[in-house]
Order: structure tokens, then sequence, then C-alpha cells
């Protein structure tokens, strides 16, 4: 059976709400219509897609497996959206950028509030990725430019380098290595240690740098990204590596930053090298790498 949109969107809308009464919120639509709109789909389809608990919709399997494939169709229908928006305008205000969730946290958003300043009527979409995605978010022309700290061998997509990042060491701050001034990969081997997964930069400089030593790492938890590390740590599951830039902002106050003596990895812009960019994007990406930058000239 094939579904139609409405029945796609009705699903999804209830994958989103967890309820049919917030699912009839989001669409502004009455709730006995997506009642029945839902119990004719599972009915054609032969299958449930949710059982019902205690006044909540539970996905079952299958409605966790037509999730997973219908949300990359609605992240390009909203993108295709900011698209026409982008072409009927008679001006060029209109942005996309590509960023890692570790630095689109604290540094995207500075470095796009100072840029914008200088073209104050730009929109910008931002867009969240893996540094291990984003070249494939520039050579698929989804996205003006972006913000990674991995360098790019595709043949589409230029690497700019920028500034350093330095590395520290995050620890609570009752932790034995909170007084020291720095340490280096030895000393926080010794410890538990919330790691990356083996195909992050941080994830392989880790493993490379203790391998090197000869010492095997105390790995109390797994994850993909800074935030998502400090967070572990913030909770006594082990000390961790990341981007100073992670902690700016006082964000984490229950933990402190060791400088970490290592190489720093670099920030690289990347940008599509069979495409130009409009006067306004091309203004306001050099107003972003300017601040950029600026940025890493005044870091301690």
């Amino acid at each position: 059976m094939q579904l139609n949109f409405r029945q796609l969107e009705v699903f999804r809308a209830i994958m989103i709400a967890k309820t049919v009464s917030g699912a009839a919120e989001l669409l502004h639509v009455s709730q006995p219509g997506i009642s029945r709109l839902l119990k004719y789909t599972e009915h054609k389809l032969g299958t449930l897609l949710f059982e019902r608990r205690k006044g909540r919709l539970v996905p079952t399997p299958e409605g966790e497996e037509l999730f997973k494939h219908l949300e990359p169709i609605y992240a390009k229908i909203e993108g295709l959206e900011f698209v026409i928006n982008r072409i009927t305008q008679n001006d060029d205000l209109y942005l996309q950028v590509g960023c890692t969730p570790s630095l689109a946290r604290y540094l995207l958003p500075k470095l796009l509030a100072k840029a914008k300043l200088k073209v104050p009527g730009m929109v910008i979409k931002v867009d969240i990725h893996s540094n291990e995605e984003l070249a494939d978010y520039i050579a698929q022309r989804r996205g003006d430019f972006a913000m990674s700290l991995k360098t790019s061998d595709h043949p589409l997509v230029l690497s700019e380098p920028s500034i350093y990042a330095n590395l520290v060491c995050v620890v609570p701050l009752d932790h034995p290595l909170a007084s020291r001034d720095q340490v280096t990969f030895e000393d926080i081997a010794q410890h538990d240690m919330v790691m990356y997964h083996g195909d992050t930069v941080l994830g392989r400089l880790l493993n490379t740098q203790i391998t090197e030593l000869g010492l095997t790492p105390k790995m109390s938890v797994l994850v993909r990204f800074n935030d998502d590390a400090c967070a572990m740590v913030e909770h006594g599951l082990g000390i961790t590596i990341a981007l100073d830039y992670v902690l700016m902002g006082d964000r984490y106050p229950k933990l402190k930053a060791i400088p970490l003596k290592s190489n720093k990895p670099r920030l690289q812009l990347l940008t599509h090298n069979g495409v130009s960019f409009s006067h306004n994007v091309r203004k306001f990406y050099e107003n972003f790498k300017t601040e950029l930058h600026a940025l890493g000239k005044t870091k301690p």
C-alpha cells in the first residue's frame, strides 16, 4: 500500500507529539480527524504503528522504522522551502551554514552575531552535522559554507585552514587533576575516561596518543560529541578531553578545563569549489572569517 502525504504528515506529527491531541495542535485540526486517519492507515498497512499506553502513543518497531526513513525526507522538504524563499526574494539575503554540535553551542552564535552586524538583513539557516558529514553537506550544495575540525579531500570541497583550537582536559572541580596547571595524555590515561568514537576527530587523536604511550585507556563511557562528554564528566562518569571553545561562557560551572599538552587541531572552513557566492553571501562569509581570525588572536 502507498501512503499519501497527508497520512505521512499525521504519522509524523504523532511521532513528535506522542499524543493525538498534541498532533492535532501541531497540524491545527481536530483530534477525531487525527484518530480516524491513524486507524485507517494502520488498517490498510495491516500493522500497528503505535501502542496505546496510559494516554500516550508509543511507536512500535514498525513505526520507528517508518519514522527513520521519513525524517530525512522532511529535512529535505524543509531545506527546499528555504531554497524557494531564497530564489523568490529580490535579494540574496539567505544563507545556509553547517557546523558541528561542539562548535555550534558557543563559537558559531558568537561569530554569526558579529558577522550579521555588517549584513543586518541576512536570514541564516544553521544545519548541525558531525565533522564526518560536513564535506558531503557542502559537496551536495546543501549549505553555503561550513565550519569543521576536519579537512576534506572531496574533489568538490575546498578546505580553508583557519584558527587553531586549544585542547583541554575536563575534570570535576574536586578531581585530583584539578589543581594542575597543565596535563599530558599520560596523566589522563591513569583515570576513568569518557572516550570518543574512533571515527571522530578527538576519538582518533585520543586513541593514537594513548596507544603510542603503550597504555590502555580506562574507558567509562563512549560518546560522539564534546558536549555529551562534558555532561558525562559533570555527573562523575570520568574525565575527558574537549575543545576549549566548548567550555567558554561558563557553561559548565562544576567543571575545570586544564590545558592539555598536545598538538592543536585547526578549524577548517569548507566551501564548494564549483559554486560562486552571491554578493551578500560573500560579504557575510568574509566578515565571518575576519571575526574568526580576530577571536583566534585574542585567545590565551
